[in-house]
């Protein structure tokens, strides 16, 4: 997991975004030779694969240098290099360690990009080769495959973009949330879906067959089945966050079962200010608990208790401790993947298998944090 850093800085896709941005003139030269067949632009394409190719981003993680060398036919020193003795002779290769890595969780795509630039500097340079209609088509359907990918990524930062413009938790709010933010646990069987989804209400989820794996209490969930006045709605039909996830639920589960396909997914905290988002100052199954929209009454919540992580307090007893611990931030239907900022997991194995799920896509941190847990 050495290059987990290069993975969630998406460095891999910044590279791909400045291939995609020179496409253009790629295209044009494609044209160019499939209208006029005129190869004989070699100069300007030199000038063109430099910009691209020194590119700071680029030059961490690439070997390329263009040279000149003499064709076969020349065997003695014909003097300097011309058109008429000589070939361009293109280096270019992914050099860097951590790039080959992402390169291959990514099955060789950027590879497969660099061929093709390899490829059609060559056949510029050397204008006795011809494409045929077959070879530009192919090369057309692999550009537009690639937009396609950057696409994917693009939509989900220009969503994170808007988010980061919405009002904001004012810091005295925020500072009272102990992990800087909101906590989703569930199991690594539910994490593609969740990608693609969003994190999904338990109706929601359930009955549209979402649900690859339920760690939910059964019991707990058949009393969160009610209507809710203050909500508005059943509590079934809401999404469950919790301000401190190290509480008696994830307790429970650490306790029980594999610690390796528990995940905890760390959500924006301005949620709160969203629409059709509630909070409540405990666990939404236990009928004494209250239900509040106004952001205004985020002090009727116990947050010595929530801070402190403990539920065995002695003040309240440790039933209404586990309680006060277990309480909840409420989202109408569902959280949209772009809410979600960074995946916790507990071990480097249970990461590999959500790394090519690619939640670096969605402007997710991925990482491995045993301290989270029990």
């Amino acid at each position: 997991m050495e290059f987990i850093d290069s993975y969630n800085k998406n460095e891999y896709i910044k590279i791909l975004k400045i291939l995609i941005k020179e496409l253009p003139l790629i295209e044009q030269f494609l044209k160019s030779i499939n209208e006029t067949n005129d190869f004989k632009n070699i100069d300007d394409l030199e000038e063109y694969y430099n910009t691209v190719f020194c590119q700071k981003i680029i030059e961490k993680h690439f070997n390329f240098k263009i040279t000149k060398i003499y064709k076969p036919l020349y065997l003695r020193n014909p003097g300097p290099h011309k058109k008429g003795n000589s070939y361009y002779h293109l280096t270019l290769k992914l050099e860097s360690e951590s790039i080959v890595w992402l390169d291959n969780l990514y099955e060789n795509l950027l590879l497969r990009f660099v061929k093709f630039y390899k490829h059609l500097f060559s056949k510029i340079d050397n204008y006795f080769i011809t494409l045929n209609d077959s070879q530009l088509k192919n090369y057309q359907t692999f550009l537009d495959k690639i937009k396609k990918e950057v696409q994917f990524f693009l939509k989900y930062s220009d969503n994170r973009e808007t988010l980061a413009q919405r009002k904001q938790l004012n810091p005295q709010d925020l500072t009272k949330i102990p992990f800087g933010g909101l906590f989703y646990i569930t199991h690594i069987d539910n994490i593609k879906s969740i990608l693609k989804l969003g994190i999904l209400s338990h109706n929601l989820a359930h009955q549209n067959g979402f649900v690859n794996t339920d760690i939910s209490n059964q019991t707990v969930n058949a009393r969160r089945d009610r209507f809710e006045l203050e909500l508005g709605g059943n509590i079934h039909d809401f999404t469950p966050l919790y301000f401190n996830h190290k509480n008696p639920m994830l307790y429970t589960l650490c306790k029980n079962s594999d610690r390796n396909t528990l995940v905890l997914l760390k959500v924006n905290p301005h949620i709160l200010l969203a629409k059709n988002v509630a909070f409540s100052d405990g666990n939404a199954s236990v009928k004494s608990t209250s239900f509040y929209k106004d952001i205004n009454d985020f002090n009727k919540l116990n947050w010595t208790l929530i801070n402190k992580g403990s539920w065995y307090d002695y003040e309240f007893g440790i039933r209404e401790g586990r309680r006060l611990m277990c309480s909840e931030v409420l989202a109408k239907e569902k959280i949209p993947s772009y809410y979600i900022d960074e995946i916790f997991v507990y071990s480097e194995q249970t990461l590999e298998k959500i790394l090519p799920l690619f939640p670096n896509h969605l402007g997710i941190n991925s990482s491995v944090n045993k301290t989270l847990y029990f």
